[in-house]
């Protein structure tokens, strides 16, 4: 039977070895930009709505805090890899429109 601190070891190294990958970076920022991590979750009037986004965020936070016991810089690289694909997207998005208004 494992022990709770070999446990904790191993989730962390398996996290270390998705975070090693373009595919696993870009998909726990997606998991984080879910959460609504800068958002607080209160709907006026709806407590199912205000449970359901505070529950999201939860996850969110527990994601983000594992991801920096890995690493405190692995954030700022998974922002920055997603700010570059975002620009890259309306780069390509501004070329059409251009060639549009040309033909």
């Amino acid at each position: 039977m494992m022990k709770k601190k070999s446990i904790e070891k191993r989730n962390l190294s398996d996290l270390a070895a998705v975070l090693k990958l373009p595919q696993g970076r870009r998909v726990l920022w997606r998991l984080l930009q879910a959460g609504q991590l800068e958002n607080h979750g209160f709907v006026p009037s709806d407590p199912y709505a205000t449970a359901f986004h505070c529950g999201q965020k939860s996850m969110a936070l527990f994601l983000q805090s594992q991801i920096l016991q890995v690493s405190a810089l692995i954030l700022a690289q998974m922002r920055a890899e997603y700010m570059s694909e975002v620009n890259s997207l309306q780069h390509e998005i501004d070329e059409e429109n251009e060639e549009q208004n040309y033909v």
